[in-house]
């Protein structure tokens, strides 16, 4: 009985280890392993192209308010040229040309490399025409030259009206005196704002490529009253200075001002120069009460051969000028 017993434990022990039984078991692990893996292989691509296709969205909006609309009302005589793209999973690298128009030539001026996270700050990462600027002293100028580290080309500079300095640049006289086969950028600043309608009388739209905006308010003009005793302190940089391009098809259109004010209500709500660009309006609207509400200007960019720059030399509103960018006309 007992033999019998064992005999029959023994004839099941052997069905379980029977081949065909482990066989079909192996098969079943394989196709549930391979199961597994296609579910795995499902998910995890679901999760990284929603992953991808999320943060690609995020970074075009935030690119979207960083696309150039800024350059277009600050920098004097300075347009956006062309942007490339890098993408990455949670970054986007932007490379950036900016360009001056010098006559009927334009020249690269910067070139600007900027990472742009997901969220957070935007970081400058390279500038072609240098991140720290370097000022020297030129005797035969007497006043502080700035140079664009890119290119080697002069920087050009601002005079405030009602601010007084030690010596006001007369460049204009030395600009008519180049070689006829050179194009030439000259700054003009005011002894006064002038409007648009006062511009187009007296200054004319001939070979006049930018306008720079009267955005300095009453607290900073005292400020540099009362603070600043060194000319080169109390110029502005043209890079910095607020203003839009002359359109030689209309000329000092009224609605070009109104387009300047709402570019910069729009930027003011979406862009990362929201600081500067508050205090811009604010200093717009202290100003224009003294002109029912029309914009004022404080200077202009010229550019052109020494011939055609010569009619400016009779103009008495101009308080200083200074040259700027050079380049061979052929």
């Amino acid at each position: 009985m007992s033999d019998n017993h064992e005999s029959k434990k023994e004839e099941e022990i052997d069905f379980i280890n029977t081949p065909s039984l482990q066989k079909a078991l192996k098969k079943t692990k394989r196709r549930q392993t391979i199961k597994y893996v296609i579910i795995a292989v499902l998910t995890t691509t679901i999760l990284l192209t929603t992953l991808f296709t999320g943060s690609q969205y995020i970074l075009n909006k935030r690119l979207e308010h960083h696309d150039g609309i800024y350059e277009m009302i600050h920098g004097a005589n300075i347009s956006f040229g062309d942007s490339s793209y890098n993408y990455n999973l949670f970054s986007v690298t932007k490379e950036t040309t900016y360009r001056k128009s010098i006559g009927d030539r334009s020249i690269v001026w910067d070139k600007k490399t900027e990472k742009i996270p997901l969220f957070g700050r935007i970081d400058t990462i390279e500038r072609g025409s240098g991140m720290v600027e370097v000022n020297v002293y030129n005797e035969k100028a007497q006043r502080t030259v700035r140079y664009n580290d890119f290119n080697n080309e002069r920087k050009i500079d601002f005079y405030y009206p009602g601010l007084s300095y030690d010596f006001l640049p007369d460049e204009l006289d030395t600009a008519v005196g180049l070689d006829k086969n050179i194009l030439i950028e000259v700054a003009f600043s005011f002894d006064k704002p002038m409007t648009l309608a006062e511009l187009g009388k007296q200054l004319g739209y001939e070979n006049v490529n930018w306008l720079w905006v009267d955005t300095t308010t009453v607290a900073q003009m005292d400020r540099m009253t009362k603070e600043l005793d060194s000319d080169r302190l109390k110029t502005k940089g043209g890079g910095g200075a607020f203003g839009f391009e002359v359109i030689q098809e209309v000329p000092f259109f009224d609605e070009s001002g109104h387009g300047f004010i709402q570019t910069l209500e729009q930027l003011s709500k979406t862009d990362s120069h929201k600081s500067s660009i508050k205090e811009a309006l604010k200093g717009i609207k202290e100003n224009t009460q003294s002109s029912k509400g029309e914009i004022r200007f404080n200077g202009a960019v010229v550019t052109g051969t020494a011939e055609e720059l010569r009619r400016f030399q009779k103009l008495d509103f101009i308080r200083a000028s200074v040259i700027g960018a050079t380049i061979d006309k052929y």
